[in-house]
């Protein structure tokens, strides 16, 4: 099963480096639309959405949490930082591995 990061087109690339496919989305209803299609597929199994752009499409992202789907949906922060925290995608890194990128 495949990765798939949906967000900002920062947040893509980064995943990009990783050899991780992304769609780049800037309103809500690509968001949307991004999101159906994912769940459409039986090809991935992993799907990471910037926090931001979640809340574009919570309700789709809530219908595959609580679906019975195999797709798991991961919510991280985009290069503004973490909505409630304002912590950057880095210094969630820099705390989990403990290195600084």
């Amino acid at each position: 099963m495949k990765t798939v990061v949906i967000g900002d087109k920062h947040t893509v690339l980064l995943f990009s480096f990783a050899g991780i496919e992304g769609r780049i989305v800037e309103n809500e209803n690509q968001a949307v639309e991004q999101v159906k299609d994912i769940r459409k597929s039986k090809d991935y199994g992993l799907l990471i959405i910037t926090e931001r752009v979640a809340q574009w499409a919570y309700i789709w992202i809530n219908k595959t949490r609580f679906s019975k789907s195999n797709l798991l949906v991961v919510e991280v922060p985009d290069k503004q930082g973490h909505i409630e925290t304002g912590k950057s995608l880095s210094d969630f890194i820099r705390e989990a591995v403990g290195i600084r990128i």
